[in-house]
């Protein structure tokens, strides 16, 4: 993800003179060669997030477009408090490129976990955030950003994730995917852990059932309808996410079926507070109860029931 992600911004910093790229000792091999072919477009700010945020506001104000590369935990959370006053408030132009999101980043303990920056983030006034699955869907949700005139913050996981999206794929804020169909249960994702959906999906078509996977890369605005549809068509919702269910796809998707007054089977899987443990990805996703044979758990107990 963060490759097709800054990859475009190199070809945006190439092409428009306005583009910024901007990092907080935080940059990868394309920010690296930015920094090397167009200095003047180049800025770190070492360990410095609010400064940072800052400085973009007022390059946005000057009418550059700056494109902001950092943890997620120091860049979302550290900086809160300048991202809200100096960005979201007064809607100035300023993309934010998370890294190092969910649990891509185990082995190094929950100081670079990100795993509840989007239900800090969803509450901001103009402020557009999005959890691409795909590196496809991060390439085209940075698109979206350059085009968009205001605040935007993506969400980039790790790198390498499995591709689920055609080459063509065009990102709409608002709008989920239905990535697999099927009318026992409802699996609502959000991020690189629709891999693990798929997968427990297809187990589960091995043993008799039909598993029904969406994608959601926004929660505001989410796609109420798809979620809707859902609900009302199989017999379960479960959401899975990498992050903390209170404010996250869980409590998002929980608000459209209580307002619509739909009523289902209904779990969220993700983390109840910070992660534990540390590990890889696989480990700490067994250890807090969100691997695939979780899921096949939670589905088996869902039409139990």
């Amino acid at each position: 993800m963060r490759e097709a992600s800054t990859n475009l911004v190199y070809e945006f910093v190439k092409n428009d003179a306005r583009v910024m790229a901007l990092t907080a000792d935080g940059r990868n091999g394309v920010y690296e060669r930015i920094r090397a072919e167009f200095p003047a477009q180049y800025m770190d700010y070492g360990i410095a997030e609010a400064n940072m945020v800052s400085s973009a506001a007022g390059l946005a104000a000057g009418g550059m477009i700056p494109f902001l590369f950092g943890t997620t935990n120091f860049i979302a959370m550290r900086a809160f408090e300048f991202i809200r006053n100096d960005v979201a408030i007064p809607n100035y132009n300023v993309k934010f490129l998370g890294i190092f999101s969910g649990l891509s980043r185990g082995g190094w303990g929950a100081t670079h976990q990100g795993t509840e920056e989007v239900a800090l983030l969803r509450c901001l006034p103009n402020l557009v955030v999005i959890t691409p699955a795909t590196p496809i869907e991060a390439r085209e949700a940075t698109r979206f950003a350059y085009e968009h005139d205001g605040p935007v913050y993506i969400r980039l996981e790790a790198s390498g994730e499995p591709e689920y999206l055609p080459e063509n794929y065009m990102f709409a804020v608002g709008k989920g995917q239905e990535i697999r169909a099927g009318h026992d249960v409802t699996l609502i994702t959000m991020g690189a852990i629709l891999d693990a959906a798929i997968q427990a999906a297809e187990e589960a078509k091995q043993r008799g059932l039909s598993v029904r996977v969406l994608n959601m890369p926004t929660l505001k605005p989410i796609d109420a309808k798809l979620i809707k549809s859902a609900a009302k068509e199989t017999k379960g919702v479960l959401t899975m996410e990498e992050h903390a269910v209170e404010g996250g796809l869980g409590s998002a998707v929980a608000e459209v079926l209580a307002e619509a007054g739909i009523a289902t089977r209904f779990c969220r899987l993700g983390l109840h507070g910070c992660a534990t443990g540390c590990g890889n990805r696989d480990e700490i996703r067994a250890l807090n109860h969100i691997s695939k044979e979780d899921v096949m758990r939670r589905i088996w107990n869902m039409m139990e029931q």
